[in-house]
């Protein structure tokens, strides 16, 4: 893979998880403002739920069987 190549692709990821978030952005809006005057360690907790959450979106036009395929 070329640099280019690798940058194009990384610019795609970059567009998949932007279209995701907003698509989950009002859902999150309140929890992820409250998050900010939280411990350290419930914050890590919000953002990976949140991290999981954009993941979920994502796969959500997947079948399990192109998820099987890849």
């Amino acid at each position: 893979m070329t640099r280019e190549e690798a940058v194009d692709r990384w610019a795609d990821i970059t567009e998949t998880v932007f279209w995701a978030e907003a698509r989950i952005a009002d859902h999150w809006r309140i929890t992820l403002d409250l998050a900010k005057t939280q411990a350290k360690a419930d914050k890590e907790a919000v953002m990976r739920a949140y991290c999981r959450a954009i993941a979920v979106e994502i796969t959500s036009k997947t079948s399990d069987e192109e998820l099987a395929k890849m």
